[in-house]
């Protein structure tokens, strides 16, 4: 490439990111590697993916990711079956498929990703602060510990810039694997921290 820099910057939005990881599928295709990623809530956890993977292994890590979070924590009987009668079905049964998916995700989780806390934490006296958040994301911990290797994100080669919100002052912090207080040790827990 005539760049001195290749960048991929990705930003938050859910599901957005299952169309990052095919952007990049098709930028692997294309010979193109970026030398700096970005990213912010579940753009920060595709950049941990594609940062803390070698080359060449990249795309199948991003959809290994993908087909686990993808599914719901509760198994919906007859699966294929609905499935099938919302291709058949049109648009309208589309939506409602799409509306009940989401409400499940809300209630139930995603698999690999977040599960509700119980009680919710506006129900509880006294929470430990690891605690007060409507979902626990050690689901996610564990999927990234498998899929990430966070000695080839902190080498330094891609870059990577990752932004998550200080809940104590409400501003940004800005975690980067090659200058500032946080060079060579990032850790899962900054690129979580993006995504909740």
């Amino acid at each position: 490439m005539p760049f001195e820099t290749v960048a991929l910057v990705l930003q938050g939005g859910g599901a957005l990111g299952s169309y990052q990881a095919g952007v990049f599928e098709g930028l692997d295709e294309a010979g193109i590697e970026p030398d700096w990623l970005a990213g912010i809530s579940i753009g920060a956890l595709n950049v941990a993916l594609i940062a803390g993977t070698p080359p060449g292994e990249r795309v199948d890590r991003l959809r290994a990711f993908w087909e686990t979070v993808c599914q719901p924590v509760f198994v919906q009987p007859a699966a294929d079956l609905v499935q099938h009668w919302v291709e058949q079905s049109g648009a309208d049964a589309r939506r409602l498929f799409n509306a009940v998916a989401a409400w499940r995700a809300v209630v139930e989780g995603q698999k690999g990703f977040f599960t509700p806390r119980l009680p919710p934490p506006w129900m509880a006296l006294t929470l430990p602060e690891a605690d007060v958040s409507y979902y626990d994301t050690s689901q996610l911990h564990e999927t990234l510990s498998r899929l990430v290797d966070l000695d080839r994100i902190n080498a330094g080669q891609p870059r990577v810039s990752v932004g998550a919100v200080n809940v104590r002052t409400g501003n940004f912090e800005y975690f980067d694997n090659t200058t500032g207080p946080w060079k060579g040790r990032l850790r899962l827990e900054h690129f979580i921290a993006s995504g909740s």
